[in-house]
Order: C-alpha cells, then sequence, then structure tokens
C-alpha cells in the first residue's frame, strides 16, 4: 500500500512537471515563437520523437524539464531565418507571458485538484469533535511509551475517551475536527475554556496548551463527532471552497518558504535531532523523497481513498510552493528572467523620457557568475535536505 502511495506522488510530479513546461511551449507556440525540444528530465535521453520543428523526449533524471526556445538569452546565435521567431525578438509582453506561464500552470494544477477534492470527497458541514484518546504525553510518537521524565501531556486528567468538544472560548466546533484544531491554534495565549459533553452533562474544561514547533497542542487524539453530518458541497461550493483553500494554502507557502534558511540552519548545526512528531527540535524542511514517503504513509494509514485524498492535498500544496518559488527574481529561475526583462523596460522607458535610443539587452556574461552561485546554492540545499530525509527522516504524521 505505501508503494502505492508513493507511485501516485511520483506520478503527480512527473505530470506537473510535464504541465509546467507545456505552459512555456503552448505561449511560445501561440506567440509564434519556433520551440525545438521539449523534453522531461535531464541527462542521457531515453526515448525522444521529431514532429515537425520540435523534438518531444523523455531523459534520465526526472528532476525537471525543459523546453528550448530560440533566443532565450542575448548570448545565443540566431540564424537569419529564425530571427523573427526568436524569442528575444517578440514584444516583451509576449515574454512576459512565456516566462510566467510554467508557475501560472502550477497554481492551475493546485485550483484544479482543490477542486477536485471538495467536489469528489465530503466534508463535514455540522458536528463536534470527540475524543478519541488522551496522551500522556507530547515527547512521544503515536503509540509509544513517554520518555523518562516527561511531562504530562496538558489534556491528561481533564480530558476523558468520548468525550465532545462543543466550543473553544466560547466559539462554537460546528465543523469537526478540523476546525477544533484551528481554533486551539488561534487561541490567546493562556488558559482555554473548552466547552464538553460527557455522560449526559455539559462542562467545561480549562486547559492551557503547550506550544510544539510553533504549534498550541493539549495531547488529544480527536476524530469528528459519531454524529457528524458530511455532505459533498456541489459545484458551486467546490468552486468557491478551492479558490479558499488555495489562497490559504498560498499565504502558507509564502510562509514555509520565508523559513527555509532557519530551517536549513538547523539541518546542519542539529542534523540528528529528532524531525516531526512531539516533542521535535530538528528542521522540518524536507525534500521530494520525504514528501513521496509522507504520500506513501498516508496510503498505509489511510487506505487507498484516504490516502489519494491525501496525496491529491500533498500534490496541490508542492505544486503551489513550486510556483511561488520559480518566480523568486534569481536566475536560473524563471523570475529571474522576468526581473531582466522589467528592469530592461524600465531603463528603456527612463531612456525615452531623456530622448534616448533605447539600450541593449542585459549582458548575460557580467550575471552568470551570480547565477552559477544561485544554482549552486539551490543544488548544495536539495542535497542536504536529500541527504536528511535519508540519514534522519521526518517522524511518520500519519502514525496510528
Amino acid at each position: 500500500m505505501m508503494t502505492l502511495g508513493i507511485l501516485a506522488f511520483v506520478v503527480a510530479l512527473l505530470i506537473s512537471v510535464m504541465l509546467h513546461e507545456a505552459g512555456h511551449f503552448v505561449t511560445a507556440k501561440l506567440f509564434g515563437m519556433k520551440a525545438t525540444q521539449f523534453f522531461v528530465g535531464f541527462g542521457t535521453t531515453l526515448w525522444s520523437r521529431q514532429k515537425g520543428e520540435t523534438e518531444y523526449g523523455v531523459k534520465a533524471i526526472p528532476a525537471g524539464g525543459f523546453v528550448k526556445i530560440i533566443g532565450m538569452t542575448p548570448l545565443e546565435e540566431i540564424s537569419v531565418e529564425d530571427a523573427p521567431r526568436a524569442f528575444i525578438n517578440k514584444p516583451g509582453w509576449q515574454r512576459f507571458i512565456v516566462l510566467v506561464a510554467g508557475s501560472t500552470m502550477h497554481f492551475i494544477i493546485a485550483l484544479g485538484l482543490l477542486f477536485i477534492l471538495l467536489l469528489s470527497w465530503p466534508s463535514v458541514v455540522h458536528g463536534a469533535s470527540q475524543v478519541v484518546k488522551v496522551e500522556d504525553c507530547l515527547s512521544a510518537l503515536a503509540d509509544q511509551p513517554c520518555p523518562a521524565g516527561a511531562a504530562p501531556a496538558p489534556a491528561v486528567g481533564k480530558f476523558k475517551p468520548n468525550d465532545v468538544i462543543t466550543a473553544v472560548n466560547g466559539q462554537p466546533v460546528a465543523h469537526g475536527t478540523e476546525q477544533l484544531i484551528s481554533l486551539i491554534g488561534k487561541a490567546p495565549q493562556g488558559p482555554v475554556t473548552f466547552t464538553v459533553q460527557r455522560a449526559g452533562s455539559t462542562i467545561n474544561v480549562l486547559v492551557t496548551p503547550a506550544v510544539v514547533d510553533g504549534k498550541a497542542k493539549v495531547g488529544l487524539e480527536l476524530s469528528d463527532a459519531k454524529d457528524a453530518k458530511y455532505l459533498r458541497v456541489g459545484f458551486v461550493g467546490a468552486v468557491t471552497g478551492s479558490f479558499r483553500a488555495f489562497g490559504t494554502l498560498f499565504v502558507d507557502s509564502f510562509k514555509a518558504l520565508g523559513v527555509v534558511p532557519h530551517e536549513i540552519g538547523q539541518l546542519i548545526s542539529h542534523p540528528t535531532a529528532k524531525r516531526g512528531g512531539p516533542g521535535s527540535s530538528g528542521a522540518q524542511v524536507t525534500s521530494v523523497v520525504g514528501v513521496g514517503r509522507d504520500a506513501g504513509q498516508a496510503f498505509k494509514a489511510y487506505g487507498v481513498s484516504g490516502g489519494v485524498e491525501t496525496v491529491i492535498e500533498i500534490v496541490a500544496s508542492v505544486n503551489i510552493f513550486v510556483g511561488i518559488f520559480n518566480l523568486f527574481p534569481f536566475l536560473p529561475l524563471d523570475g529571474g528572467h522576468v526581473a531582466i526583462l522589467g528592469y530592461e523596460k524600465i531603463r528603456n522607458a527612463w531612456r525615452r523620457r531623456r530622448h534616448l535610443i533605447p539600450a541593449g539587452p542585459v549582458d548575460l556574461n557580467k550575471l552568470m557568475p551570480f547565477t552559477y552561485g544561485v544554482l549552486a546554492i539551490i543544488v548544495a540545499v536539495s542535497a542536504l535536505i536529500l541527504v536528511a530525509d535519508i540519514a534522519n527522516p521526518v517522524a511518520n504524521q500519519f502514525n496510528q
């Protein structure tokens, strides 16, 4: 089952890469640019086929892909017959669309996946959250004993199995466990009042959550209450819900990118620290290997239906993350080319105001040391995270 989850994630990732490159390719063709190659992967060519002026193929290393568009940079020699169709000779707005088309495809993929998720799987429309188990402490993985001397979880002695939590600080829990977790996380620091139904009575339980990895936790294993009602949201609900979920994931991805430098520092300074799970102190950042492992663990924990649902969420999140990262204004990322295009347009507008002739393209030779430096950092960081995911993987978050 775990292998099935990993395979599903890998296939989804390869499709995402193909669609990213298809974004560049289709828009380039739309504007009459000449694209001579469309490949998935890098390295040795495993398979290719010539169709018209374009060679389509697959290479040995499935770590991305590329589209070869004539005249992508002023460093390239362009034949006289190809000059009218060269990227560099097309209007700026067309070049901008081609450059951002890859990230746009990632965002479209994420929106489409979120739409499918909301349309195909039922959501809790009414219902509280129920306590399945009260954890002994927060410093042990599921179904494992607490370490010696570990402090008891805040919920110990205050909650009991089968307690139904109906409100947090007076705010009703009407949409299941996911809403309850969100309410706990948003509660101000200090004691939190839980309204609980227990053995036919309603009581208030006062608990001060502990902060673990920046998240407020009380030490409860939860599930939606037995009388929770599930419904499919329908087409309109799926459309509006997918945009809301996309916005949330977009903000979360931006925040995640902001903490990557700190996470890398954690990997370097504390390479053997426990990563993930209660009581962890190590870096949470993960590579495609770690995300693939998460997909496999989701299939193992939740079965095919729940696994597919979780993989869709994972793939949507990954596409948003990659789409944002790819627009960072550094070569060799697409965002770097967009930044250069913007600089050229602003510079030439400034020159026109002073009745000067437009300047030529930016001299990329001067930027090559910086480009190689950015590429080296990306490769080094990717390799570091990959090694960490193999030698000291993030704990199984789907452990039951």
